[in-house]
């Protein structure tokens, strides 16, 4: 990388400008690094250090995976096995491991940054503009948007004097309050939830506003020596499953599914991930709401997209409604000089990243590169889970023909923590089963479709 200062801006050069140093921005960057030996990288992020969101996040965050499988390739992350990794924790690893890399002299780092399409950016500190002569390629690794409450102001209207925080601030309350709303039912409006449950708040104080429910993943079998055994299920009830909805049911009832309220039927899955005792305490919370969106929220009301509800006064509202990770439209990983960063496997993002950079680096042609790269969107429908669980068997197939040394011995891939003596007792039932399951899944989504263009003509009409 060389730098030259003109009237105007400080001129650089390096091979690739990567724009955003969040979790997938680090695991590319650590990963193209890895397996190009000569490659050097601008990286450019608007906030202090790396890390992205973690950065943003409440005090109380952890991952909802094990470390196991989390950060970037090059570096273990938490105590291996089971173990989670708190957001403090993550945040000092990858501050960690761009330490490491900007040691060895081919990655320089622009924190406080904002970037413009015109391979330019400017300090939001000092002013100062910088434009950057890219050898080879831009690499887009904000794509994604990743999205944390305290990043925004509430998407609803908010009358004057109501207090309406987002999570980070409970870790400060410092007096009761009469009751507690939580809206949002993902994954942050859980760990609110449990977080205020875990003080020993009266489960009864809680009104959770939940506009979907939503299918659960079980933890319990996410962890390196469960893996192969949660896969050859998925793969088992998939191969007898004739609709979605049996799927979906199967799953639930073979253990890998869960959902707060049996009796309501989920129209979303967004991959969000919970044990069973953390199940067990969120449905303790009996308030729950499900009238849609919040619209507004008055001074003694709050008011959804299908009906309203009375609170009394002294009532906290805790906003837990950003989207953190929003299905965003699907564009080519891989153009003659952009790379941007998407999920090629479905909710894992990090792996995703790194396997992008490894295909970055091991291929030069750019079909075979987006062949390699097929994008599986985060989901946020039962229909976006079909659809990313085909894709992902298609790239998981390709992979097993260009890649399979690579996803086995990286650190981020599921398939690297199972012992080769399981996978060898395994894989010939699994083979077996593959074709069925293919076939399934596209009988599946066949009718999906059907039923969609069923509904779509029946309401022309």
């Amino acid at each position: 990388m060389t730098a030259q200062t003109n009237q105007t801006s400080t001129q650089l050069t390096a091979d690739y400008l990567v724009v955003g140093a969040g979790a997938m921005g680090m695991a590319f960057v650590d990963e193209l690094l890895s397996g190009n030996a000569t490659a050097t990288v601008v990286l450019v992020d608007r906030y202090a250090g790396p890390g992205g969101h973690w950065r943003r996040s409440y005090p109380f965050v952890s991952l909802h995976q094990p470390a196991a499988f989390y950060g970037v390739n090059s570096e273990t992350l938490g105590r291996g096995g089971k173990s989670l990794a708190s957001g403090v924790e993550v945040v000092g690893y990858f501050q960690r491991v761009l330490e490491k890399h900007l040691a060895a002299g081919r990655l320089s780092f622009y924190p406080h940054c904002e970037y413009t399409d015109a391979h330019e950016f400017s300090s939001t500190v000092t002013g100062e503009n910088y434009s950057v002569e890219v050898k080879h390629k831009v690499v887009d690794a904000t794509y994604m948007k990743v999205e944390v409450p305290s990043m925004r102001s509430p998407p609803y209207r908010v009358v004057h004097g109501v207090e309406v925080v987002p999570p980070n601030a409970l870790a400060d309350i410092s007096k009761p309050y009469t009751g507690y709303v939580i809206v949002g039912a993902g994954k942050t409006g859980m760990d609110a939830v449990l977080y205020l449950l875990g003080l020993g708040l009266n489960a009864d104080l809680i009104t959770w506003i939940m506009p979907n429910d939503a299918w659960l993943l079980d933890r319990g079998n996410i962890h390196p020596d469960g893996l192969l055994q949660s896969l050859s299920k998925q793969q088992e009830v998939i191969a007898k499953s004739e609709t979605l909805e049996a799927l979906l049911l199967n799953l639930e009832a073979d253990g890998v599914l869960m959902r707060i309220d049996k009796s309501v039927w989920a129209e979303k899955y967004r991959c969000a991930t919970v044990n069973r005792e953390e199940l067990g305490q969120l449905r303790k919370v009996k308030n729950i709401v499900r009238s849609g969106r919040v619209v507004s929220i008055e001074d003694s009301q709050v008011v959804l997209e299908n009906g309203s509800f009375n609170v009394p006064r002294q009532t906290l509202f805790v906003d837990c409604s950003a989207n953190g990770l929003s299905n965003r439209p699907i564009v080519p990983v891989f153009a003659a000089k952009k790379i941007t960063l998407q999920s090629v496997s479905m909710c894992q993002q990090v792996y995703s990243a790194s396997l992008i950079a490894h295909v970055e680096t091991a291929f030069n042609d750019l079909e075979m590169q987006n062949n390699l790269c097929r994008v599986v969107p985060h989901p946020e429908t039962i229909d976006d889970y079909l659809y990313a669980v085909r894709i992902g068997a298609m790239n998981n197939a390709t992979w097993g023909k260009h890649l399979s040394k690579w996803v086995r011995n990286a650190r981020l891939s599921f398939r690297s923590h199972i012992p080769t003596w399981r996978l060898f007792l395994k894989m010939p039932h699994m083979i077996k089963l593959a074709p069925l399951v293919s076939k399934n899944l596209k009988t599946i989504a066949q009718q999906r479709e059907t039923k969609k263009e069923s509904a779509k003509s029946a309401k022309a009409t």
